[in-house]
């Protein structure tokens, strides 16, 4: 069975989705077949980042409606065994169990499972899904990180954790927080990996492709290693 892992904010605006991308890039070039799920109804934007929204006919909620597991899947180009499904439209529910037993059957055909969660608190659907692990995808000013204590709050004894994205060592004393340290006891939520501001990052909605070297992929891998069982250290913050 594939690790899964759900990747949440308390508000919009921090990159969640771009880091559940990210991930699942870093995942698949480590040999992974990686499944992506948007779970943002009616606002759909994996299948446009990752540059498949052409050719997208079918999503999440066909998936429920008679057509065949395999029918949803897309794959991405140019990746390894890295595949997406596209969110359903807006005024379609899916029942928290039949998500875990479609989950379930997704699980058995990959390595690594993403879900990508829309931002907020409501984490419903996933409640009856056994084994997965919260990453929470927070910046570094105030209100992210009051957010991310929410979410923390929200989830009501699971513990998660956190990616610091679009991280600036420049803004560290400048916005409440004299170090990554005040940052983590704010949030209450244990640092899983930062990942840096870059012109790169900004332009994978764009460019539909992470680069292969570089700050951003090394930042990702990082991560990725970590949620593998690996014991990576984390660099100094002016070296991320």
């Amino acid at each position: 069975m594939g690790k899964c892992f759900a990747v949440v904010s308390g508000k919009g605006g921090t990159g969640k989705s771009t880091v559940s991308c990210g991930l699942a890039v870093s995942f698949s070039r480590k040999g992974n077949s990686v499944l992506v799920i948007d779970l943002d109804k009616g606002l759909r934007c994996i299948d446009s980042y990752f540059g498949i929204d052409p050719d997208v006919v079918l999503d999440l909620s066909d998936a429920f409606t008679g057509n065949d597991i395999s029918d949803v899947f897309y794959k991405i180009n140019n990746e390894n065994e890295l595949y997406v499904i596209p969110s359903p439209p807006a005024d379609f529910n899916i029942n928290s169990d039949d998500f875990s037993v479609f989950l379930e059957k997704c699980s058995s055909r990959f390595d690594v499972i993403i879900l990508d969660l829309p931002a907020g608190l409501d984490f419903s659907l996933i409640k009856n899904v056994p084994g997965i692990k919260y990453i929470c995808v927070s910046n570094q000013d105030p209100v992210s990180i009051k957010d991310a204590a929410a979410v923390r709050n929200a989830l009501n004894g699971i513990s998660p954790l956190l990616i610091l994205n679009k991280f600036d060592v420049e803004l560290l004393g400048k916005r409440k927080y004299d170090n990554i340290d005040g940052i983590i006891d704010n949030s209450g939520i244990q640092l899983l990996g930062i990942i840096p501001d870059t012109k790169d990052m900004k332009m994978f909605p764009i460019t539909n492709k992470f680069k292969k070297r570089g700050r951003i992929i090394k930042a990702l891998n990082r991560i990725t290693e970590r949620l593998a069982g690996k014991s990576v250290k984390l660099p100094r913050p002016d070296n991320i």
